[in-house]
């Protein structure tokens, strides 16, 4: 049967159920984190979870690299659910704005009647926001520029732009924790801080996520684990890079720009 389907039949895994189960034990340690204020069970949780996932991407390594499981159409199938993942990401962070601009355009009594609310500072767009915006906007067109390269068979200069994409993308991660750290509000202050940082810590969460598969894609390529003609992981991650930059710009325009 396997012999003559032109799709790839997956094999019995246990990786889909351990990282499910790792997620939400992650879910779970940062609940306990925010009440007991013990963050050590959620390290371990986001280690745990880290590791099922990179056992899970070694099995479809060697399916695609080792065993020549993915046909050209079984690749297609990959890129369209990789589409359609980022069109639910897009419903998400939509209704993340509308939320914003509800509470913006009809603040409640309880909190002055006023947008922000009285007593909360917010941050200068000026600032670290609009630095970070830089990076993510010179992180697309890095990316971009290593992709480019990839396809003219420039391969030394394509690692040293995917490199340097993932130093920005490590950096802007950096600098949003201490954009967190020095704020004078915390997630429980109001309904504004609870937008903000719901928005902007899930935004944060996907350039982590991003960062991680761009360096795996470093690593394949360092290996020469990919090819011209075998970029199915490089393109889908390059889309979900522009993804989170094209998030970013209105993170950025919405919130700290208008919203202050």
């Amino acid at each position: 049967m396997k012999k003559f389907n032109q799709f790839h039949l997956v094999e019995p895994s246990p990786w889909p159920l351990t990282t499910s189960l790792c997620f939400f034990n992650m879910m779970m340690s940062m609940m306990i984190m925010f009440s007991k204020m013990n963050s050590m069970y959620f390290l371990i949780s986001t280690m745990l979870l880290i590791y099922s996932a990179y056992l899970w991407s070694q099995d479809i390594h060697r399916e695609s690299c080792l065993e020549g499981s993915h046909q050209d159409i079984v690749v297609k199938g990959f890129k369209f659910g990789m589409v359609i993942f980022i069109l639910s990401e897009c419903f998400f962070f939509f209704a993340m704005f509308w939320s914003y601009l509800h509470l913006a355009q009809t603040p409640a009594m309880e909190i002055g009647g006023m947008w922000p609310p009285k007593g909360i500072m917010t941050f200068d767009p000026k600032g670290i926001p609009f630095f970070n915006t830089i990076i993510l906007v010179s992180s697309g067109v890095s990316v971009t520029w290593s992709h480019h390269s990839f396809s003219k068979k420039n391969y030394k200069e394509s690692v040293v732009m995917m490199l340097i994409t993932i130093f920005l993308g490590i950096t802007f991660t950096a600098l949003q924790a201490m954009e967190y750290y020095v704020s004078s509000f915390t997630i429980a202050c109001s309904s504004y801080s609870s937008i903000y940082y719901l928005g902007t810590g899930f935004h944060g969460t996907h350039v982590i996520i991003g960062s991680m598969l761009l360096m795996i894609c470093f690593l394949r390529m360092m290996y020469f684990h990919t090819s011209v003609n075998h970029t199915a992981m490089m393109e889908c991650s390059i889309w979900y890079w522009h993804f989170v930059d094209v998030v970013w710009f209105f993170l950025y325009l919405i919130f700290y720009w208008w919203g202050v």
